[in-house]
């Protein structure tokens, strides 16, 4: 077992498959010089995958011949890991979840959840939208006009954001408008 460089790796773990084998699934374990073996594969085709922290599981189908066979060289890719910018692997249930808050009501909560998943995923522009429409149903339920006003400007800081990396995006230039009327029609100044 040998990394890209040549290097052994020390504790890759060997498995090799043959469902009409018996046994149909052997386990082996590299040392530290890269080094493992298994005793008593049956002749025919058996898949091996190969893993090992850091690096790229390999896969790949052997034919194993009764005569002793060469030794198999496994060469593991390294993993480069997650490629920045990349949207988290859970995000849609992220999103999901801060939805059902929002749709349970528990808006300053589902607020904290879209922030939290815009700020972990900054190429999701599109979380703006739910991100002002949470602000939005928190300004309705408000009495008093000076904290309307103030969640009314944090959707419209929202819809801003949106249109900076979507500028020909007609819904949220519209949805921006109609939270711009909203805050023109409260009371200004004292009154608030």
């Amino acid at each position: 077992m040998r990394d890209q460089a040549g290097k052994p790796i020390r504790g890759a773990i060997i498995k090799a498959d043959k469902p009409d084998a018996y046994p149909p699934h052997v386990t082996s374990t590299s040392d530290d010089k890269g080094r493992w073996a298994m005793i008593g594969l049956a002749s025919g085709e058996w898949r091996f995958s190969v893993e090992a922290p850091g690096f790229i599981v390999q896969s790949a189908p052997v034919l194993l011949r009764a005569a002793a066979s060469p030794p198999l060289m496994f060469t593991l890719p390294r993993d480069p890991g997650p490629i920045p910018g990349a949207l988290e692997k859970n995000v849609q249930q992220q999103v999901a979840d801060a939805n059902a808050l929002r749709d349970q009501g528990r808006l300053d909560q589902a607020i904290s959840a879209y922030q939290e998943i815009r700020t972990r995923n900054q190429k999701l522009t599109n979380i703006n939208f739910l991100l002002a429409d949470a602000y939005r149903r928190k300004a309705a339920a408000e009495r008093d006009p000076a904290s309307k006003r103030s969640l009314l400007n944090l959707a419209i800081g929202s819809y801003d954001e949106l249109l900076k990396a979507d500028g020909s995006n007609d819904r949220a230039r519209s949805e921006l408008e109609s939270v711009r009327a909203d805050a023109a029609a409260l009371p200004a100044g004292g009154a608030q």
